[in-house]
Parts: C-alpha cells; sequence; structure tokens
C-alpha cells in the first residue's frame, strides 16, 4: 500500500468516530480518488502536494476526462463541493501530524459554474397535495412525513433519523440530532404539521414497535430513505398530476416559500441548518423566539390563525 492511501486509511480511522457513516464514505471516495490521480502523476507523497496542483485537479475534475476510466463523468458542482470539502479537512488533519506545515487546500477555489436552481413546488400545489385525505393507515403516516418535511426542511437523512423523542408537540419543536456535518439543530414545528403527527403518533402506538424512530413500518422497523422517498411520491401521485415529487423539493420548497414571505434569509438559513462559516456566525446572534416569529408569520402551513 503506498504512503499516500496509508495516510488516508489513519484519517478515515480517526474520522470515523466523528462523524456518521455517509459522510465518511463520502470523504473516502474523494481521497481515494485524489490519490489515485496523484499516482498517475508520479506522486508518492502527500507532501508533494501544492495549491496548484489541488487547483488544476478540480478544474479536471469539473471537466472530466474521457480517457480515463474513473475520471470520464464531469462533476457536478454539488459533488465538487463535497469533494473540496473532504480534501480540505483530510489536508487540516496532514497539518496536525505534523505531515505538512500548511493546508494547500484551504486556498484552492470552486470553478466558476452556473449553477441551475433547486425545483421548487407551487404554494398551491403543496396545498392540494397535503390537503387529500388519508385513505389507508400508510397514507396516514406518509402525510405526516410530507408535512414534516414541509414544515421543518429537513433533509431525507435527517427525518429518517428521527426518533420519538426528537419531537415535542407541546413546544412545537423538531430537534435534529444529526444533520449535515454532524451538527445539530433545533426547529419549529407548524400547526398542520402537529396535527398530521398526531394523527400518525396514535396509529403508530397501535403498530409492531421494534425501534424508537419516529417513523416505522408496518413491521416496526425504522423507515429507510428509499421507503420515504417511494412513499412521497405515492402521495404526489394521488393527486392524478404528472408531478415528479422527491423529498428535498419539499426543503426548497419550505424555503423558497418562508423566504418570498418574510424576506429573512438569515433565518431561513438557519432553519436549513447550512454549513456555511456565514450561516454558522449568523447562527449564533439568532435566538429561538425571532426564528418562532419568523416561522409562524411566514410558513404557508404554520398559520395559527384561520383566514376569513
Amino acid at each position: 500500500m503506498s504512503n499516500l492511501q496509508l495516510a488516508i486509511d489513519d484519517f478515515l480511522a480517526k474520522f470515523a468516530q466523528r462523524y456518521r457513516e455517509r459522510s465518511v464514505e463520502a470523504k473516502a471516495l474523494a481521497l481515494h480518488q485524489l490519490a489515485h490521480h496523484l499516482e498517475d502523476q508520479g506522486l508518492t507523497e502527500w507532501s508533494q502536494c501544492d495549491q496548484q496542483l489541488l487547483q488544476k485537479y478540480i478544474i479536471y475534475r469539473n471537466k472530466g476526462d474521457k480517457k480515463h476510466e474513473c475520471f470520464q463523468r464531469p462533476l457536478a458542482l454539488t459533488s465538487l463541493k463535497t469533494h473540496l470539502a473532504g480534501i480540505r479537512v483530510f489536508f487540516d488533519h496532514l497539518v496536525e501530524e505534523a505531515i505538512l506545515t500548511a493546508n494547500p487546500a484551504r486556498l484552492v477555489k470552486m470553478p466558476k459554474v452556473q449553477q441551475s436552481l433547486p425545483k421548487v413546488i407551487a404554494v398551491d400545489t403543496i396545498t392540494q397535495m397535503l390537503d387529500q385525505t388519508a385513505e389507508t393507515e400508510l397514507e396516514t403516516r406518509d402525510f405526516a412525513i410530507c408535512e414534516l418535511f414541509y414544515s421543518t426542511g429537513l433533509r431525507l437523512s435527517e427525518l429518517t433519523q428521527l426518533d420519538l423523542n426528537h419531537i415535542s408537540l407541546s413546544n412545537l419543536e423538531v430537534k435534529v440530532i444529526d444533520g449535515k456535518g454532524g451538527k445539530g439543530r433545533i426547529v419549529p414545528l407548524g400547526t398542520k404539521a402537529k396535527d398530521a403527527l398526531e394523527k400518525w403518533l396514535q396509529l403508530r402506538a397501535t403498530w409492531k414497535n421494534l425501534d424508537d424512530a419516529l417513523f416505522i413500518t408496518k413491521r416496526g422497523s425504522r423507515m429507510t430513505s428509499r421507503q420515504v422517498s417511494n412513499r412521497v411520491k405515492h402521495i404526489a401521485d394521488k393527486m392524478g398530476k404528472s408531478l415528479k415529487v422527491h423529498p428535498h423539493m419539499f426543503r426548497h420548497s419550505m424555503a423558497t416559500h418562508v423566504l418570498e414571505s418574510s424576506q429573512d434569509i438569515r433565518s431561513v438559513q438557519e432553519l436549513l441548518g447550512h454549513a456555511d462559516i456565514s450561516t454558522t456566525q449568523i447562527y449564533t446572534h439568532l435566538d429561538f423566539g425571532h426564528l418562532s416569529k419568523i416561522f409562524d408569520a411566514a410558513h404557508p402551513r404554520a398559520k395559527k390563525k384561520p383566514r376569513k
């Protein structure tokens, strides 16, 4: 095994103790691919890496290489950001281990790529979707899932990791334990989502229960990401429209609708739990009471007073 790979394995062994499995897997992929590229260039030590080399690598991955089996497909902007983030953390580790004196990846810039806008579902369409009647026990659960997605803007992985004690219906709060990057946060819960969850929890108590998960299958096990995605699609299909809906569209839609109504981008960033450093700084200046006020006033399905 090369020195490049040995350093990666050492890093991943330590990294795995602090972060969730998917995050470790993403960083492992990014680093092993980088090491493969460096070995193709004849490099054998991480100390041979500098900013210029890493910058060229990021541009190379963005364009793709039809002649190289491993790098034929260009990396999308989001994947490229994930790769660069993993590389930066790894080089921080190398500095801590005194293998390097400085982190060359910190100065590497992302290519200027036109980012496509996220797909958003119109308020009227979401209202029509969520106001449908649950015709089965499964749909009672599924509507609670959809309402929670739209109310909180949770990521799919965050929702599937929720346990019963992470929800406070009395305080209208959701405690997100394992957000992206291993950070946790508390987000407000809309009254529509609260009502849907109350119905689901009453039903859940009658099902076989093998897990503390908030959302379980009829066999009592925690729902997987694929199962949740399929049930979200089922609820959308009930409308009889050719509407392709996936869980992350609720997140995009919630953010867009609240931002359009409130014009408070900082609160929206906190609701979503973005990992950007500017968002983290904003997080320290916002209190939860302010966040709840913005949420209650701006979210289409959190209005506490019915319209006359």
